[in-house]
């Protein structure tokens, strides 16, 4: 670690210093299912005509499922996220780095108690969480715990959720539940630092990197980019069979063919498909 990091760790320990546990800052008793948990637009269906044919409780339903997908997405991105950072407790050469990665797994594991209790306080049934990334998220990252293609996948897995997180805050839907928008503005809080010391992690091992391996990294990245987005924005055909909606094989290849979805998606992925082309890793969404 370079010393010139240790200003922005120290400033990102402060301002984790006042820690909120979610678990306790939440108004749990608030929590309905009675309204939308994601906004109409942010949903996987949106724009489709089948989705206009559904029912409002139909669409209320399918909302709240495919907030706890997402939740079941943070959940195992989390477990990522805290078994190796624990790994780098480690290798940390400064005080300041090592209270920093306390202080972001305080918050990761706060995130991920939040996600569990927010499943089973909506007594809705959904699939194992465990299945909510491919399986090929956690090899990699293991494999790959430090360099361009780690530091890239940490952005991609912090900022893209982040940027679901603050287009739902900022929806005026009176039908949006109240509980929800709090639970994501204490989830944006946080990740804000976090999203800071990975973009910074990432520029510092770009920074001397040339030519054929820019390229290798970018076609790396390119790929895990690809199959963590179709993972997190198109859900499994089991959500739409658990959300009451029958052939969930029907719905997905729906969701799939959707131009509305692609271009919503697209909106919340470019600023981070921009930020890692500025590195020269380019990405394209297939």
């Amino acid at each position: 670690m370079a010393n010139s990091e240790v200003p922005l760790l120290r400033q990102l320990s402060a301002n984790s210093d006042p820690y909120r546990d979610p678990l306790a800052a939440l108004d749990w008793p608030s929590l309905s299912l009675e309204h939308y948990w994601l906004p109409p637009e942010a949903l996987s269906l949106y724009g489709l005509a089948e989705f206009d044919a559904l029912s409002e409780t139909a669409k209320i339903r399918l909302s709240q499922y495919e907030m706890l997908a997402h939740a079941q997405a943070g959940i195992a991105l989390e477990r990522i996220f805290l078994e190796l950072t624990a790994s780098r407790l480690g290798d940390a050469q400064e005080r300041a780095e090592y209270a920093y990665l306390l202080h972001e797994m305080r918050e990761e594991a706060g995130h991920s108690l939040m996600f569990l209790k927010l499943g089973a306080a909506s007594g809705l049934t959904l699939p194992d969480w465990r299945a909510g990334l491919p399986r090929i998220a956690g090899r990699v990252s293991r494999a790959l715990r430090s360099g361009p293609v780690y530091w890239g996948m940490l952005v991609i897995g912090e900022d893209i959720p982040d940027k679901l997180n603050r287009f739902v805050r900022r929806q005026a839907c009176a039908q949006l539940s109240p509980f929800i928008r709090q639970l994501m503005t204490l989830h944006t809080v946080n990740e804000s630092r976090h999203i800071a010391y990975a973009r910074q992690r990432l520029a510092a091992a770009m920074a001397h990197r040339r030519g054929l391996a820019v390229r290798l990294y970018g076609a790396m990245l390119d790929r895990l980019f690809n199959r963590f987005v179709r993972a997190y924005f198109w859900p499994r055909a089991e959500l739409y069979q658990s959300a009451g909606l029958g052939d969930g094989w029907a719905w997905r290849r729906l969701a799939l063919g959707s131009a509305a979805r692609r271009e919503f998606v697209l909106r919340l992925v470019a600023p981070v498909m921009r930020l890692l082309g500025n590195h020269g890793l380019r990405l394209k969404l297939r």
